[in-house]
């Protein structure tokens, strides 16, 4: 699969974005609690702010004033990036917003695609091109592949993990321990590249020549450093190297900062599916929220049979990270990084073709909603 079939595919799914955007912000009431840039800014640019609702907000207001209150759980990588870009711009106060979720957008737009990129380079090495391609498709169609180009960590921290793995498969790890540890720096769940990498080389220098050489695993240090970083900047400033998880109850009071069990989580879901009404539309996403957490963590089993142990360590560890807090909230839109669940999503589509248009149509159809309900200011993840 060429970069230039993908860029196409790319193109193709952003006009689609843009077109459901556009109808949810004519059609749908906003609710203007969570909206980019606020109620004011956002009717003059609805189509750009749109992409920077809920969390897109805090990114931006990282970038223009610094950590503000309990937005340490937001990782510092992307909106220095954010604010670093603006500055060879020099855009006045009234503009600051915009220009800021333009350059957001941009970057996520440049990341996913290039990410996008080495996902194919990282699939051709174990599949064919047929398999590489439905992949991808299936990755663009989920419910909740709109967050690659909005104004979110997603895009960016795909395109970090996507390619270390793929320097580290192809032996270069003075890369992959550089790119490991930019993820770290974007999200907390990138410390999780650091023993996925150190299983990918043991395997690699065993399989070689059945003995370890210690001078190479000196890359992989670099891959928690980006944590390490940010917990030494917590400190100094909060007093409180793990601020970014005590901070999280203040994005919800489903999230707990101290550990909630898998099963704990499974069984307050049963309890929301027999209690709230299937009339209400927080009902949608608990089914959704529900039905993601089952799959992935039975993709997740999976993949230690299925696929490297490396990439099952990465995929288990960032399902289960995302459950802790005690919800499935948001999960949805963090299994989007989770690409050996996706790998083998589009090794069972590859193999039973009839099933390819029923998740065509379920998930494209689910993703047209998420995205209309999302543009108009109403959670989705």
């Amino acid at each position: 699969m060429s970069f230039k079939t993908i860029l196409k595919y790319f193109l193709v799914w952003q006009v689609v974005v843009a077109g459901i955007s556009l109808a949810a912000v004519k059609s749908l009431p906003i609710r203007e609690s969570f909206i980019g840039g606020g109620a004011k800014l956002f009717r003059f640019s609805p189509l750009l702010l749109s992409r920077a609702n809920f969390d897109g907000n805090n990114y931006i207001s990282i970038s223009a004033n610094g950590y503000g209150y309990s937005q340490q759980a937001f990782f510092p990588l992307y909106p220095s990036l954010i604010r670093y870009i603006r500055s060879w711009f020099n855009p006045s106060v009234d503009q600051q917003v915009q220009v800021s979720a333009a350059i957001g957008v941009v970057i996520s737009m440049f990341s996913f695609v290039g990410g996008l990129g080495f996902l194919n380079k990282l699939i051709r090495l174990d599949y064919s091109a047929s398999i590489s391609r439905l992949i991808i498709i299936a990755l663009l169609l989920w419910p909740t592949s709109f967050f690659f180009t909005a104004v979110y960590t997603e895009s960016i921290f795909f395109f970090f993990l996507i390619s270390s793995f793929y320097f580290a498969r192809t032996k270069r790890w003075w890369w992959a321990g550089v790119l490991a540890g930019l993820a770290s720096y974007t999200r907390f769940v990138g410390i999780f590249i650091f023993p996925a990498l150190v299983v990918e080389m043991w395997q690699q220098q065993k399989i070689r020549n059945w003995k370890l050489e210690i001078g190479n695993w000196l890359p992989l240090l670099l891959a928690p450093a980006g944590l390490i970083l940010y917990m030494i900047f917590l400190h100094r400033t909060t007093g409180d190297s793990l601020a970014f998880l005590h901070s999280l109850p203040a994005y919800g009071s489903f999230r707990s900062d101290h550990v909630i069990l898998l099963y704990q989580v499974f069984w307050r879901y049963i309890k929301m599916l027999a209690t709230v009404h299937p009339g209400e539309l927080i009902y949608i996403n608990i089914v959704f929220e529900a039905f993601v957490g089952l799959l992935f963590l039975t993709t997740s089993i999976f993949a230690f049979l299925k696929q490297r142990p490396s990439y099952a360590i990465f995929n288990l560890a960032a399902y289960l990270v995302s459950t802790l807090t005690g919800s499935f909230v948001s999960l949805p839109r963090y299994v989007l990084v989770c690409f050996p669940s996706f790998i083998l999503l589009g090794q069972f589509l590859a193999s039973r073709p009839r099933w390819q248009w029923a998740y065509w149509l379920a998930s494209g159809s689910l993703g047209v909603l998420f995205l209309a309900l999302f543009t108009a200011g109403y959670w989705v993840g």
